[in-house]
């Protein structure tokens, strides 16, 4: 009675017996940049075009700081207070007015449908939430700056901002030797890019070439199994196999290049711990195949050893 009721909602609150919607304060964004309209705007090419004002006069202040935006949010103040947030990222810093306005055209006719104008925005910002260097590159004689991607980039930040970001995905290498393990997918915007040129080779030096071993256009996600009933010698291909209840017949085989398993990783019995031998398989179709044998002859495991087909080549 002398606090009254409150006190006790906020204890309940704090021992979680209740719920309580907290809605968190936004950090303060570096730069922003905003339009007070006298005519509140409806149309989305009113707002496009307020947008690539805001975007010519943010670039003026992320060429002084020498930084370049990576994450942008378009806020849009309606009469009656409603707020809506359109954020977006970038593959790489960006500053250019022109292609800030392209990918917020993306973003804005994938959202048209979800944004309700009401009776117009009267106050329109831009916001850089993230920034990061920006580097000038050298152009040629010409002017132009040598392409190192820019293109993708954007077109890859073009289909994320109507998309979304699981739109574009990138393999990277992984350190593993195992084929399923030596490449990772990954969105496009959180793969490495090169930061440095890559370096020429000493012309004194005599060059070392090194041929990598031959791997399938195409790898399984998962290996299959397939049947092998007979091998011309234990430790050598198959002379036929069966896989997805076809029956094929080898006429020429390379191999094998053996794989050992990373122990560090697997735990004993693991199938993924054992042994693998590859073979370079081609049909009597001239289709060719690359299938691994896995486990050995006369192991200690006495498991018999299983073939699975792993990739197909062009």
């Amino acid at each position: 009675r002398r606090f009254g009721a409150l006190l006790l909602q906020r204890l309940d609150q704090a021992l979680g017996r209740l719920d309580e919607a907290i809605s968190p304060r936004l950090p303060v964004a570096p730069l922003s940049v905003e339009r007070h309209l006298a005519e509140p705007v409806t149309l989305t090419e009113e707002i496009e075009r307020l947008l690539g004002m805001l975007a010519t006069t943010l670039k003026t202040d992320l060429e002084r700081r020498g930084e370049g935006a990576r994450t942008l949010a378009l806020l849009l103040f309606r009469v009656d207070g409603a707020v809506s947030r359109i954020a977006l990222g970038t593959s790489r810093p960006m500053r250019e007015p022109l292609l800030i306005r392209k990918l917020f055209h993306e973003r804005l006719a994938a959202l048209e449908q979800h944004i309700d104008a009401g009776y117009g925005f009267d106050l329109v910002r831009l916001s850089v939430l993230a920034v990061a260097a920006f580097d000038t590159q050298q152009t040629d004689l010409t002017g132009e700056a040598a392409d190192d991607g820019a293109d993708i980039a954007l077109f890859a930040d073009r289909i994320r901002a109507r998309l979304g970001e699981s739109a574009v995905l990138q393999p990277v290498p992984v350190e593993s030797h195992l084929p399923e393990r030596a490449v990772a997918i990954v969105p496009f915007s959180e793969a490495p890019r090169r930061t440095t040129p890559p370096k020429k080779p000493d012309r004194m030096q005599a060059p070392m070439t090194i041929f990598p071993p031959e791997r399938p256009i195409r790898l399984f996600r998962a290996p299959e199994p397939i049947d092998v009933p007979a091998t011309e010698m234990p430790e050598g291909p198959p002379l036929h196999f069966r896989w997805r209840r076809a029956l094929y017949r080898v006429t020429r085989a390379e191999g094998p290049e053996r794989i050992a398993a990373e122990w560090w990783r697997e735990a004993p019995g693991d199938p993924a711990a054992s042994t693998r031998d590859y073979f370079r398989i081609e049909d009597a179709d001239g289709r060719r195949y690359w299938l691994y044998r896995q486990g050995l002859y006369g192991g200690a495991s006495q498991i018999p050893p299983r073939w699975f087909m792993h990739g197909v080549f062009a």
